[in-house]
């Protein structure tokens, strides 16, 4: 029974390139070399590489054999997209929780120092800047109950 592999790129019907096609008869000749190919296999793999229009026909041409996955360059500023339109990058939550945390701080005085921390840790974190507001006003209220508590407690 053949092991079938998973794909090797991320969609089937991109165009492979003269690399993607060296890369598989470089993997073939590798196979052959193994013992797991013979002969006419290799030839018959290698003309069928030679051929591949898309990266699917080289995945099938590379069916029961082991090789390397090519390795493609991540494109941070790419846009996501989903089925719903394009999505914005999602935020921690740090700077709500934070507030949140700061308001419920008059129960005990408990959850203001979380609070103060959160805030802290999300106005430090340079790349969201989604939830700055929440995250001050989370550090103000966590700060301000802190002192309300310190000041009845430790008079």
């Amino acid at each position: 029974m053949e092991n079938q592999m998973e794909p090797q790129w991320a969609a089937g019907y991109f165009l492979a390139s003269d690399a993607d096609r060296e890369r598989a008869i470089a993997a073939l000749k590798e196979n052959f070399q193994a013992g797991r190919l013979t002969v006419e296999e290799l030839s018959e793999r290698i003309g069928r590489a030679l051929n591949a229009r898309t990266c699917s026909e080289l995945d099938l041409i590379m069916t029961g054999l082991p090789w390397q996955r090519a390795v493609f360059p991540a494109y941070p500023a790419v846009p996501r997209y989903s089925p719903y339109g394009m999505t914005a990058p999602r935020s921690k939550g740090m700077g709500i929780t934070s507030f949140v945390l700061g308001v419920f701080g008059f129960l005990c005085g408990l959850t203001a120092v979380p609070a103060v921390i959160l805030g802290l840790v999300a106005l430090t974190d340079g790349e969201r800047r989604e939830d700055r507001g929440f995250a001050i006003a989370g550090l103000a209220v966590g700060v301000m109950w802190m002192t309300i508590f310190a000041w009845v407690f430790f008079r």
